[in-house]
């Protein structure tokens, strides 16, 4: 099976890094809107949380032939860029002032200082995380990858599920469940291997089982885990827990696995230029565009800007002032690494290129 890129998932991507964008804009949120309005948002927001297990499953998927025949140096061609932009925008996001009102009148140090020290209230955790948090996605892709090629060497392949399962189930029984289940762990269950191991296992046995879904099954996956998603956040806002707090639930991986399947089916959809131009900018894009965003929400409230205007304002420009920075990046030697895998113009990263 060729390595080639498929139209149809590259288009996922794009719209997988557009909810990202979406789940941290928080869009028909706040004070500015009715309970209603408030609880729309919280389903949205369930409903794009689909981004980061597709993901997961991509690289899973695209990773699977070259792990199985050398575990070891694929993990290393896959750790050393993504760690690099990892470490990178960590020390970006930690010396980037998030209240500029705050660092003008009471001081750049007396801003970062309050940020700094809750980091440093859980420095294990923060390991697991980064400068900021979408920082987490990167080391919890190499944790999975890294268990993946560890097993794999060890030629204990039939140990991979049985480990992403337990994982996944103690990462819910200690994080959204944990009212129920009153699981704990060692860090946020977010990080770490807990949800990521299971996500891209999934996209490896994909592709090495050569499994394929009918059009049918695979909707009912994606619109059924959507479902179970969205039941799960009402049921579980009954223990005090606010649904947009849910990264993972039990319906989260059907409902990746399913849209990942039916764009598999349809390999030709969004097809074109444009499509893969934006798509190999899809890491840049996911690094980067908390920048933007952390400078429109201080624009936004000098100036009193809230409510609808905020909302409709807020995900287009945070698109297009991200696609902006990133190519200002792209163009200047000094920082091109910063939102690229690899310098390489055969792109032999593409498939984790774009991740979240």
């Amino acid at each position: 099976m060729s390595n080639a890129r498929i139209p149809s998932l590259e288009m996922g991507r794009l719209l997988a890094i557009l909810a990202v964008i979406i789940i941290h804009a928080g869009p028909l949120r706040g004070e500015a809107y009715s309970e209603g309005f408030n609880t729309f948002s919280d389903v949205i927001n369930q409903i794009c949380r689909f981004a980061v297990p597709f993901f997961f499953l991509m690289t899973g998927y695209f990773v699977q032939p070259k792990l199985v025949e050398a575990p070891t140096k694929t993990f290393v061609l896959y750790a050393k860029p993504l760690m690099t932009i990892w470490l990178a925008w960590s020390v970006i996001y930690l010396a980037m002032p998030f209240r500029l009102d705050i660092a003008m009148t009471d001081g750049y140090l007396t801003e970062r200082s309050g940020y700094w020290n809750y980091l440093l209230e859980t420095p294990f955790n923060t390991l697991f995380e980064g400068g900021l948090v979408h920082l987490w996605y990167i080391p919890g892709l190499l944790c999975a990858l890294g268990i993946l090629a560890l097993l794999i060497q060890k030629n204990q392949q039939s140990l991979i599920m049985p480990l992403a399962l337990g994982l996944y189930v103690w990462g819910l029984g200690a994080g959204s469940y944990q009212p129920i289940m009153e699981g704990e762990a060692p860090i946020f269950t977010r990080n770490g291997p807990f949800f990521s191991l299971l996500m891209v296992t999934a996209g490896f046995e994909v592709r090495r089982r050569k499994m394929s879904f009918s059009n049918k099954a695979a909707w009912s996956m994606m619109l059924g885990g959507m479902a179970l998603c969205l039941a799960e956040g009402f049921n579980l806002s009954r223990y005090d827990v606010w649904m947009a707090n849910h990264d993972f639930l039990l319906g989260t991986p059907l409902m990746a696995l399913g849209l990942f399947a039916l764009l598999l089916n349809h390999p030709n959809l969004g097809n074109g230029p444009i499509t893969f131009a934006l798509s190999k900018r899809v890491l840049g894009i996911y690094v980067a565009h908390f920048v933007p965003l952390i400078l429109l929400f201080n624009l936004f409230g000098f100036y009193g800007i809230e409510g609808p205007v905020k909302d409709i304002l807020v995900v287009p420009l945070t698109v297009l002032l991200t696609l902006g920075l990133v190519w200002l990046l792209e163009k200047t030697p000094l920082t091109h690494y910063l939102v690229q895998m690899t310098h390489s113009k055969r792109e032999p990263l593409a498939e984790v290129e774009t991740t979240k």
